[in-house]
């Protein structure tokens, strides 16, 4: 049994893969675990497909390379599956925002939420993370992993983040987005 749990997101630029990222680690470390976290870019430019990682751990972690057997996978943007072969490859459990079905994909456990939906009736712009990020913490709860990142931590790391752009008027929306995520598994 991996003593890490690991996660790769997927997404583009200027969508918040790595701001996704970012909460999810700090929701972890602020839960008492260790973490890491770290984007992979290609060219640098909005709408460029773009991965982060997240690793949790209760013990220091030593290795520093990019995750090749996540224990799961969010895909924030669906339209990534016709540019990155590897999305169809994945074994392990696999968050996907879209509107659709998704085919061709080995993963044991698919979870299919339309985020963007939710984004946009809530912050008014199609940035489905934090959405994404609520059925994250409900999938990890239904297998019994929530200990790995608890709810709370994760309505503070959102306020937080928000706090430090100088958007406080983005924080309640967020946080029912997550809410909203949550409740959609």
């Amino acid at each position: 049994m991996k003593s890490i749990f690991e996660i790769t997101i997927y997404g583009r630029g200027g969508q918040g893969a790595k701001t996704c990222a970012q909460i999810i680690a700090e929701s972890a470390m602020l839960s008492g675990n260790h973490i890491q976290a770290f984007p992979e870019y290609g060219p640098e430019r909005r709408g460029a497909p773009v991965r982060s990682f997240v690793r949790i751990s209760n013990k220091p972690i030593r290795v520093h390379e990019p995750i090749s057997d996540p224990d799961i996978v969010i895909v924030i943007d669906s339209g990534l599956f016709d540019v990155i072969t590897d999305l169809k490859k994945y074994t392990c459990a696999v968050i996907i925002n879209s509107d659709k079905k998704i085919k061709n994909i080995k993963s044991t456990k698919k979870i299919i939420l339309d985020g963007s939906k939710i984004a946009m009736e809530e912050i008014k712009i199609n940035n489905p993370n934090i959405v994404l990020i609520g059925t994250l913490l409900k999938y990890l709860k239904t297998i019994k992993k929530d200990k790995i990142i608890n709810y709370k931590k994760v309505e503070e790391a959102i306020s937080e983040e928000f706090k430090k752009k100088n958007k406080d008027f983005l924080i309640k929306p967020n946080l029912n987005c997550l809410k909203r995520g949550f409740e959609s598994l």
